[in-house]
């Protein structure tokens, strides 16, 4: 029986460590959390850091996104550490966030106990021992009161307010139910826990993978375009060959057309001379020897006139020869071209694709910027009903500035103040209208700012998941084109992500410094007008009844 019971309250002591470190734990970094960061600012801060938001999962952001309207009840302990260490929320500890060895027990800064939460949170995920002694509990819970109580004093929270809760739960009675639940959940975080190193040990597997095929991909592209270059030299070399032998050969065509040509000419002359001796022998007979000779002379020149013509014509089929061999050359060279023009034409429709998604993304930015201006033109004009204002007042003093001071009555100076007094008190009102009219229009805006953030980092966190489901999915079918495809994909869309964060994170700074300067303005404005008394003097006195200024009521305070 002492032995079974024995085993029991090691059971219980282990469950009591269970609910320490599944909820008591974390209410305590909850709580630093909610003073230190306001949690209506936690997504915008957690985007602009960018060292912490491309550590985050999918389920993180969820939460932080929660966070804006929930608070942060819902965050772990794991979540709670990353966001209090890299929004520099506390001091680090002494011997830097994540050191090899556990803080000394001389280290007690409030970096050192946030160390200690999330060391003793792991190992108590990770006992591998589920029987937990009474000694090693008050262990436990020894060191949980001495972190309470010093974060209470740093947070100046009610005294014990931590402290209690421990105590509580190290000598309270738990039912078989409670310490079932608590086991169970201590089992399915470790659990999760180990899951989620197998998928941070295989995104970081897929990421080299993707990195080498990157690189792979760029010296292969590097290759093709040092082809295309060489293969768009050698083509502008051969047609300008081809166009320079072209042009020749018409020249010697053409040249030899007209040696042709002239040849005939010859050939007809001769030939009539011919005709003009074969008449002539038939009237003289004692002229036929020599009219033979001559005819002799003659056919041998035609000969060899016949003889240079077959050279020639030999040649012009050397010539045509060439030109066709010039002609298959060149429809090679078309062929080349048309596949060339075909990878040209692929890479101008990815081109196209890009352009879509750009084009897309501007017109949201544009919708953006259509309201932002709104709010601009409607803080224009109270800007400018406040210069009407100032003018009028303005005048107004500049005529009071001009009058002249004779006899004045006791009453009169009386009015002059009531009327003062009646001029500057509404000058205020106006002031302190256009200040919380300026502070309700920045707010409206911040308000539409954080909730399209809100909407455009959910739609992103979605687009991603879905995008490495689909990587998964295609590394598992080892389709690498696809795999290749969607790894591109995925790399464009998070760098276009990125810059339309950094952008809309610009915008915002910019904004928030319009608004700082004109309430500024309009605070300078107002302390002036606070500070102008009514007093009659050189400068600004008032007029006789008779000859009081248009517009003055002795009737109107």
């Amino acid at each position: 029986m002492a032995s079974t019971s024995t085993a029991k309250s090691s059971f219980t002591n282990y469950a009591r460590l269970g609910c320490a470190a599944q909820s008591e734990l974390p209410n305590v970094l909850q709580k630093l959390l909610t003073i230190k960061q306001p949690h209506h600012m936690l997504y915008m801060h957690v985007s602009a850091n960018k060292s912490l938001s491309r550590t985050l999962r999918a389920h993180e952001w969820k939460q932080i996104t929660g966070a804006q309207l929930n608070g942060y009840s819902n965050l772990d302990i794991s979540l709670c550490y990353k966001l209090i260490r890299n929004l520099n929320l506390v001091p680090p500890p002494t011997q830097g966030w994540d050191f090899p060895a556990d803080p000394t027990p001389l280290e007690l800064t409030v970096g050192d106990d946030i160390e200690r939460i999330r060391r003793k949170r792991n190992e108590v995920l990770h006992r591998g021992n589920t029987l937990v002694t009474d000694q090693e509990l008050t262990d436990y819970f020894t060191i949980f009161k001495a972190i309470s109580g010093r974060l209470e004093i740093y947070l100046g929270t009610a005294t014990n307010e931590f402290v209690s809760t421990f105590e509580h739960l190290e000598s309270c009675c738990m039912d078989i139910e409670t310490e079932k639940m608590y086991m169970e959940n201590l089992e399915i975080l470790r659990k999760d826990e180990n899951t989620f190193k197998e998928q941070i040990s295989l995104v970081r597997n897929t990421v080299e993978m993707i990195e080498k095929q990157e690189q792979d991909l760029k010296f292969t592209l590097n290759e093709h375009k040092v082809s295309i270059q060489s293969l768009d030299n050698e083509i502008k070399n051969t047609a300008s060959k081809c166009k320079s032998g072209t042009e020749t050969l018409e020249k010697v065509t053409e040249q030899h057309q007209q040696y042709i040509k002239t040849l005939e000419q010859s050939t007809s002359s001769q030939t009539v001379r011919i005709k003009s001796l074969e008449d002539a022998t038939e009237k003289s007979d004692y002229k036929t020897e020599n009219l033979n000779a001559k005819t002799d002379d003659h056919e041998v020149k035609i000969e060899n006139l016949e003889v240079s013509v077959d050279e020639h014509d030999i040649k012009i089929e050397r010539l045509e020869d060439t030109t066709d061999e010039h002609q298959n050359m060149i429809g090679t060279l078309e062929v080349l071209t048309g596949q060339h023009q075909g990878k040209i034409g692929s890479l101008e429709d990815q081109t196209n694709q890009h352009s879509d998604q750009i084009v897309e993304i501007e017109e949201h930015t544009t919708v953006h910027k259509e309201q932002i201006g709104k709010l601009k033109e409607i803080t224009d004009i109270s800007q400018e009903n406040m210069r009407t204002l100032n003018e009028r007042t303005d005048v107004h003093q500049d005529k009071i500035g001009t009058l002249e001071v004779e006899n004045l009555t006791q009453e009169e100076k009386e009015q002059y103040i009531q009327t003062q007094e009646y001029h500057k008190k509404k000058k205020m009102e106006s002031l302190y209208n256009a200040i919380d009219l300026a502070q309700e229009q920045y707010k409206n805006e911040l308000a539409l700012f954080q909730q399209a953030t809100i909407e455009k980092g959910t739609a992103n966190g979605i687009t991603i998941d879905a995008l490495t489901d689909q990587i998964y999915a295609a590394s598992e079918n080892e389709d690498m084109d696809l795999f290749e495809s969607l790894s591109g994909e995925l790399n464009a869309f998070i760098e276009n992500m990125k810059r339309e964060s950094q952008d809309a994170s610009d915008m915002a700074m910019q904004r928030s410094q319009q608004h700082q300067t004109h309430m500024s303005n309009l605070n300078r404005e107002l302390r002036a007008t606070m500070l102008d008394q009514p007093v009659l003097s050189d400068d600004y006195i008032a007029l006789k009844t008779t000859d009081r200024p248009k517009g003055v009521n002795n009737d109107e305070p």
